[in-house]
């Protein structure tokens, strides 16, 4: 595997690099034409506005310049999340984040790992991973990974009857200064406002996606498989179009529970035998195929 480490780094670098060296480009550029520009030439001979124009123009491709730059990197970066979210190998995916710099965003990577380390089924090195990081410094979907994971361990350890302190813990971390927020969002408007709006809007839906997850694990642990059928659609309908091949193997698996405990074992089979073609090296693919053989083995 350490083979197909350094090939994807390589890949990820590649584009880092790729995206500097334009940003650095861009920034040569940009300085060269400014002063390279006589300004009181331009402003004599054309007028101030011109000038100001000509200006204007070389920022404006100066920031798209650098915009493509951020964008290369961010696609690098991309593609190293396509290891756990297309070709569902977390082994790899952790083998290759943990190469990555941990000065600016050590608590995200170590949200990521503690994925990795969940899907790949090592529960306990997940549960010491999210120790180290601090839920203050995520924002967005980072801090909501890190709730959602942190409850899943909860139920692993049977602290299943804590987690609602998560959940509240979460819920108080969105709604943390909101009555500011709203009020700048009613004075201000434009968008600046819309911005605050959306990011609202957004922490609220991870909440419920954090409720509804926490719910259907609830119903299964309660045998309550109809109750478990409904949170299970109604986390997937929180998700959208939004529904990646990682995710699908572990809805899909949840389905499959939920089929089993209602008595529906070929349509159990059917889910089961989905995650175990796709879900590659993941946890949920290995358990699925342990269950295959069982019920091979009771028939």
């Amino acid at each position: 595997m350490e083979l197909e480490v350094i090939k994807r780094r390589a890949q990820l670098y590649r584009y880092q690099g790729a995206g500097l060296g334009l940003c650095f480009l861009g920034a040569v550029y940009l300085f060269y034409m400014v002063l390279r520009i006589d300004s009181y030439f331009m402003a004599w001979k054309f007028g101030r506005g011109i000038s100001t124009l000509v200006t204007f123009s070389i920022c404006i491709v100066y920031a798209l310049l650098v915009a493509l730059s951020c964008l290369l990197i961010r696609f690098g970066s991309m593609r190293i999340a396509e290891i756990l979210a297309t070709e569902c190998n977390p082994f790899l995916y952790e083998a290759c984040i943990r190469r990555s710099s941990m000065v600016l965003y050590r608590d995200r990577i170590l949200c990521n790992i503690a994925l990795a380390q969940h899907c790949q089924g090592n529960f306990d090195k997940a549960w010491e991973t999210l120790q180290g990081v601090s839920p203050r410094k995520l924002r967005g979907g980072f801090r909501a990974n890190y709730y959602i994971l942190l409850s899943a361990q909860y139920f692993k350890r049977g602290m299943g009857l804590q987690v609602h302190k998560l959940e509240e813990a979460f819920r108080q971390s969105i709604s943390h200064k909101t009555p500011y927020r709203q009020e700048y969002a009613q004075k201000n408007g434009g968008p600046a406002g819309a911005a605050v709006q959306s990011r609202r809007k957004s922490d609220w839906k991870y909440f419920q996606m954090l409720c509804a997850g926490n719910n259907l694990t609830r119903a299964l642990e309660n045998q309550d498989y109809p109750a478990a059928s409904r949170f299970l659609y109604e986390r997937l309908d929180l998700n959208g179009n939004v529904i990646r091949p990682w995710m699908k193997v572990n809805y899909t698996f949840r389905q499959a529970q939920i089929y089993l405990g209602l008595g529906e074992k070929e349509s159990a089979k059917h889910c089961l035998q989905y995650v175990v073609s796709k879900g590659n090296r993941m946890w949920a693919a290995r358990e699925a195929q342990r269950i295959l053989e069982s019920m091979e083995t009771e028939d």
